[in-house]
């Protein structure tokens, strides 16, 4: 995209740099993954449970996150045989599952948060809370207008 500015027109790679920051996050998590031996995926998976307990179904995940319906299948079938999450017919719809992060994933999501705090920490160092605020506000209204949220 190129934009005029007071230094003249400049070129900006927004999409180019999508890639080097989710490589970049998920590198932070090679050792856990090592440590636990699970994907990056189960890792995803159980984050967005532990950290978003109001989004509580596998389609849910598909939505929010943008995790293929294949993959998010397969992880929650992997953390249920591992005791981190289980799934209980929900009472409103029997053919979906309530998704329940379970406490002996505590210790794991808490070194995932760590891990995501610390990611953010570094991705917006030297950033204003101002400028922080702004950025998600023009990133969710970008999300929005390519059609994001239309199914949650």
């Amino acid at each position: 995209m190129k934009i005029k500015t007071e230094k003249g027109i400049q070129k900006f790679f927004s999409l180019g740099m999508h890639p080097y920051i989710i490589k970049k996050y998920n590198s932070l998590f090679d050792e856990l993954l090592k440590e636990y031996q699970m994907t990056q995926v189960e890792i995803d998976v159980l984050a967005f449970l532990a950290n978003n307990p109001e989004y509580n179904h596998a389609q849910d995940i598909v939505n929010v996150r943008g995790i293929s319906k294949g993959h998010v299948s397969l992880a929650i079938e992997k953390l249920v045989k591992r005791g981190l999450v289980t799934r209980n017919p929900d009472p409103v719809n029997r053919r979906w599952n309530i998704l329940c992060v379970e406490k002996k994933a505590d210790e794991l999501v808490k070194k995932i948060q760590n891990i995501q705090h610390a990611f953010d920490e570094q991705a917006y160092q030297n950033i204003s809370q101002e400028d922080i605020v702004k950025y998600h506000e023009i990133l969710q209204q970008v999300y929005h207008n390519l059609g994001g949220g239309q199914h949650e």
